[in-house]
């Protein structure tokens, strides 16, 4: 038996998902093929989720949820807990002014209202070619101007988040957010993506590199590209409940304990990144248990 559901992660400090390729001194991160949108891949999800329950309630429940992991005689256990990719929703945007005053607002796009609002059963809307949003005016980043459409009721509906915020944001951070949107075409969020993005210059000093100073050491620098802290991501779960040994109460609870708390996804956790506040739309446990 499969159920489907909606869960939402907003960071909390900036996220680092490592992607393929050689960029020199760029530490990428892991993006869509088809957008190129910085995401969270699901597995690395599900890690970081599996990694919590085993701390909190052990292994036997783990085990249950997410299945054993694989032993020596290459035998691995079957998951009963799915979790697909965390995808972009609500990017933050700290590079805008509107009447010669800095703005911070929530940016998204066509696709990505879309493609969460197909998931989390919200009705559909076709949006204009041009930019819609809870405060219209005209906007300014870098050199072009944005000009802001008032939000119809329909497209509100469209953007809406399935479920309640957590109350760990309930009273700060959804009364801003709900104020403070932008829906973008997706070629222009595309081009905004280039300046919401959060990069940061460091340093390391390393022995015996070359350019290695008379102690024998060189200062080798290096640029991490991250997912910003607030930014509202948005991923599929769910269970498929196996017919002998299923998913009891108590282990559902655990898991909805989890995904209901703060998880750190990605790397560099030694620093501080990776901190998301998780919750779900729906913490019903499945039919049949």
């Amino acid at each position: 038996m499969t159920d489907f559901r909606v869960g939402y992660l907003y960071s909390l400090a900036p996220i680092h998902c490592g992607g393929e390729g050689n960029l020199g001194n760029i530490l990428e991160i892991a993006r869509e093929v088809h957008t190129n949108f910085p995401y969270i891949p699901g597995s690395s999800l599900r890690g970081s989720l599996r990694d919590e329950v085993l701390n909190t309630s052990g292994q036997n429940i783990t085990d249950t949820l997410f299945g054993k992991e694989l032993n020596d005689g290459g035998q691995m256990g079957v998951h009963q807990a799915w979790f697909g990719d965390a995808r972009l929703l609500w990017v933050p945007m700290r590079t805008m002014s509107s009447s010669q005053q800095d703005v911070f607002t929530w940016v998204s796009c066509h696709s990505l209202i879309r493609d969460h609002a197909l998931l989390a059963n919200l009705p559909g809307v076709t949006f204009p070619n041009h930019a819609v949003g809870t405060k219209p005016g005209n906007y300014t980043i870098a050199d072009a101007t944005l000009n802001v459409v008032q939000l119809s009721d329909s497209e509100k509906k469209a953007i809406a988040l399935a479920g309640n915020w957590p109350d760990s944001l309930k009273n700060s951070i959804a009364t801003t957010w709900e104020k403070s949107l932008i829906v973008l075409p997706d070629a222009d969020f595309q081009v905004l993506m280039e300046h919401s993005l959060w990069t940061q210059v460091r340093n390391k000093i390393q022995e015996g590199e070359k350019g290695a100073t008379s102690e024998g050491s060189a200062e080798v620098f290096w640029t991490d590209v991250c997912i910003p802290r607030d930014t509202i991501f948005y991923y599929s779960w769910g269970y498929s409940l196996l017919k002998n040994n299923p998913v009891t109460q108590t282990e559902h609870n655990a898991l909805i304990t989890v995904l209901q708390s703060l998880i750190q996804v990605g790397g560099q956790a030694n620093i501080g990144r990776g901190w998301a506040q998780s919750w779900v739309a729906n913490n019903s446990a499945p039919n049949g248990i």
